[in-house]
């Protein structure tokens, strides 16, 4: 795992200062290559190959390559390339990559089976190939102005080059909807995300843009879902179990995240069951509602693991450190435990495994469940659902009942992907139009809101926007800033199309989330672990709101607001949230978390 960079033109201090910037993420290695008409930079996190010889850029008659990523099936491609002539001088999948590259072009991706986001400067067609993997696991940003193109692993390395700071609209308020920024915006004007599954050309000449998508989910479960049913569920535990066992391929030690949900559970069994001498790791929290130390250790003795767990504070500084780091503004407050996480879990191993895409593939949000209730409810009934709910005392628990009843009431609109995305959002439409007034976007400008109206549906909405935007972006940040690997074996695209295509009763049955999952993990855990509700991995953020000084500061004093956010809006959010009569916690967060990043930003350039 790595850090890349470059831009279209030759300057080896800048390339040298990007590279710097990205430490983080590889602090065992550096290269760069610069021409006439390029400058490359790699940082190198060494898993496969720790040798020189594995050392980045890589370079192949007139290609060089800056790769961060696994490719867990090249040894399959290495073998096809070898047959046809190709001889390898080192073990990497890195020089996989780029000898596919010479010998297939940008179709070589099809082939791969893992998590990437790459460059190969091709200097004879005089162009730059990018390529981020299918779901977007790994980070791939650029900026373009018509001139200069610039890519990076993280916009902080783009930013070395000294660019205007000015915010994207769009990108403000898609933080504000869904609490990350989405699709293939980037916080900054001219910056953009490489999305998932694709490829992007920049002609060196030309200086212009081609892309293209050479992956589609849902031709791949249409695929499936043509082959019977029975025929597909006896793939999956197959599937899963092979996923695990491609994950496991590295030349340093590696372990697996255990929180006690069935997820990581499951992955950590299946591991278990053919390795003796394996390391998981799990924090604990001081507060009972959000603690799963319990459970994480019924697992590890069932199946036998050497399990470290720590008690650990997420508190004010950690907070500071790690919003003023982040390259973008982020909401999702579980990137505070997973970086704790992270920081121990480093200690031990230098890879390690996640259940991380368990619930979008096999279907486990509590959202899911709302879905499939919402089928059976008259939305007049639900309407009535919200004033009957503040009847209910405010609970600083996590996801407590109140809040859950109300969000479900406020945002039961007509269309289901609406209703969904309403659900997941911090300031739906209605509250977004008072935070941000002129700079307001609506919803349907910032996310394609399907008009399909099955759990399938559902579930791909999560998959274009979610998972990339902030389950993948959180792990990607809050592992690499401690430079450790997390693979994600749950996101196998083989499995993942023919999950997909299974009908809904085998995600979701009699309001049971991960049904079909559940059944695999009985025959690997104790039915306690199995069977036991979702708790989710996050931090107390209704009390931190409440009693926070440094929160306080920054959502009650006008110095630290932006001129997009409405300042009078928000004081009345905190009276309310104060007084009980609305739990406004999330959406202040989010709040506080961008007047911090945005004074962090303001701090960077004086």
């Amino acid at each position: 795992m790595c850090g890349i960079a470059g831009f279209n033109w030759q300057d080896k201090a800048i390339i040298e200062q990007m590279g710097q910037s990205l430490r983080h993420r590889g602090p065992d290695d550096q290269g760069y290559y610069v021409d006439e008409q390029v400058s490359l930079g790699h940082r190198r996190l060494s898993i496969i190959d720790v040798s020189d010889r594995g050392r980045q850029p890589m370079v192949f008659e007139d290609l060089a390559i800056v790769y961060n990523g696994e490719v867990y099936n090249y040894q399959e491609i290495r073998q096809e390339l070898s047959e046809i002539g190709y001889q390898f001088q080192s073990h990497t999948d890195t020089e996989v990559v780029l000898y596919s590259y010479h010998r297939w072009g940008p179709e070589c991706v099809k082939k791969f089976n893992g998590m990437w986001a790459f460059c190969i400067y091709d200097q004879k067609e005089r162009r730059l190939f990018l390529s981020r993997d299918r779901f977007g696991i790994k980070p791939l940003y650029y900026y373009f102005d018509g001139e200069r193109f610039i890519f990076a692993s993280e916009l902080t390395a783009i930013m070395q080059h000294q660019l205007p700071r000015q915010y994207n609209d769009q990108a403000v308020n898609f933080f504000f909807y869904q609490k990350y920024v989405g699709a293939d915006r980037a916080i900054f004007e001219n910056c953009r995300k490489v999305k998932p599954a694709e490829n992007l050309i920049f002609d060196l000449e030309r200086k212009t843009i081609q892309k293209s998508r050479y992956y589609d989910l849902e031709e791949e479960i249409a695929g499936w879902a043509a082959k019977p049913v029975g025929e597909r569920m006896a793939l999956v535990e197959s599937l899963l179990v092979d996923a695990v066992n491609k994950r496991l391929i590295a030349d340093v030690p590696v372990g697996s995240f255990l929180s006690g949900g069935v997820d990581s559970s499951l992955i950590s069994a299946i591991i278990a069951q053919n390795k003796d001498d394996f390391d998981t790791f799990s924090i604990g929290f001081k507060e009972a509602s959000y603690d799963e130390v319990k459970y994480s250790e019924i697992v590890a003795r069932h199946i036998k693991t050497r399990h470290h767990v720590k008690y650990l504070d997420v508190d004010e500084l950690l907070a500071q450190k790690v919003l003023g780091w982040i390259d973008e503004p982020f909401g999702d407050a579980s990137l505070l435990p997973t970086y704790l996480l992270s920081q121990m879990t480093r200690q031990d191993v230098t890879v390690t495994l996640s259940g991380d895409g368990g619930d979008e593939v096999f279907g486990g949000y509590d959202t899911y469940q709302a879905y499939q209730m919402a089928k059976y409810i008259p939305a007049a009934v639900a309407r009535a659902i919200g004033p009957l709910a503040g009847w209910l005392g405010a609970s600083e628990k996590k996801l407590s009942l109140r809040f859950k009843l109300q969000k479900f009431a406020a945002d039961f609109s007509g269309n289901i992907q609406r209703r969904h995305l309403d659900w997941m959002a911090a300031f739906p439409d209605r509250l977004r139009r008072e935070l941000l007034g002129e700079h307001f976007i609506p919803a349907e400008e910032l996310i394609n809101i399907r008009s399909d109206s099955d759990l399938l549906s559902v579930q791909l909405n999560d998959f274009e926007n979610y998972l990339a935007g902030d389950i993948l972006k959180k792990v990607d940040a809050a592992s690499m800033l401690h430079s450790l690997e997390a693979r994600v074996p749950y996101l196998d695209y083989r499995l993942v199309s023919l999950v997909l295509s299974l009908p809904p009763a085998y995600k979701i049955r009699f309001f049971r989330t991960k049904w079909l999952l559940k059944k695999i993990a009985a025959d690997y855990l104790p039915a306690g672990i199995v069977q036991r509700k979702k708790r989710g991995f996050t931090v107390p953020i209704s009390r931190w709101v409440k009693k926070s000084d440094l929160i306080r500061e920054f959502i009650t004093d006008r110095r630290y607001y932006h001129d997009l956010v409405n300042y009078d809006y928000v004081q009345r959010m905190i009276n309310d949230h104060a007084a009980g009569r609305a739990d406004n916690s999330r959406p202040l967060w989010l709040v506080f978390v961008f007047n911090y990043w945005n004074y962090c930003q303001v701090k960077a350039q004086n």
